[in-house]
Formats: C-alpha cells, sequence, structure tokens
C-alpha cells in the first residue's frame, strides 16, 4: 500500500473512505454468511423440481415409478412426496455402475455361498 500523510484537515474525508469501505467488507461477509447458512440448510423438492434437478430430467412418471420399486430416497408427507436433496445428492453418486472385475468377484462369492450352504443341508 502506498504511505499517505493525512492532513488534520483531511481526517474528515479519510474517516469517511475508512467507514465506506468498513461498510461494503460487512455487506461481503454478511453475503458469504448467508450462502454458507443457505447450503447448511435442507432443501426439499416436489417430483417436479426433482425432475428439473436431475441430470437426465425423467418425467414425472418415471419418479412415480422409483418410488413404488423403493429406488429412490423419498418422505411421504401426507399425500405427497418430497425429496430431500442431500439424499438425492447420496442416492446419484452411489449410482455408479461396477465394473466386470466386481460382478464377477460377487458372482463368485454368491456361488461360493450358495455350495456351503448345500453342504450344510447334506
Amino acid at each position: 500500500m502506498e504511505e499517505n500523510s493525512i492532513r488534520f484537515e483531511d481526517i474528515p474525508n479519510a474517516i469517511t473512505r475508512v467507514l465506506k469501505k468498513l461498510s461494503s467488507l460487512e455487506d461481503k461477509i454478511d453475503g458469504i454468511y448467508e450462502l454458507v447458512q443457505s447450503e447448511k440448510e435442507e432443501t426439499w423438492f416436489t417430483v417436479a423440481e426433482l425432475c428439473a434437478y436431475l441430470p437426465t430430467h425423467p418425467v414425472e412418471h418415471t419418479i412415480y415409478c422409483w418410488t413404488s420399486n423403493r429406488e429412490i430416497p423419498f418422505h411421504k408427507r401426507g399425500k405427497r412426496i418430497m425429496f430431500l436433496k442431500s439424499e438425492i445428492d447420496e442416492w446419484l453418486q452411489g449410482t455408479k455402475g461396477k465394473s466386470k472385475n466386481e460382478i464377477q468377484r460377487e458372482a463368485e462369492e454368491y456361488v461360493l455361498s450358495t455350495q456351503r450352504k448345500n453342504r450344510r443341508l447334506i
């Protein structure tokens, strides 16, 4: 910063500039605080809002099918179906496809567990 020497006569103007800058900083801090607070609050979606939020933008009928098959997390309030954004985000993160190795490993584990069960029954 550059060093300015302030004369006695300039003090009122300097204080006014400092107060304006402080006010500006306060506004920016308040904006950041509101942004952080809004991220902490839980957001609820209706079926239509969820359709718009999901990357594939499915039709409402698809959402209702997912809820009836319990494929997607939802909450029922009276007759309304509501979706919590944080749960939907987790659901989206958890729906990755399995690799061939993962499928092969699960199949082998299943076959081994079935063979063990059959040996116990004999």
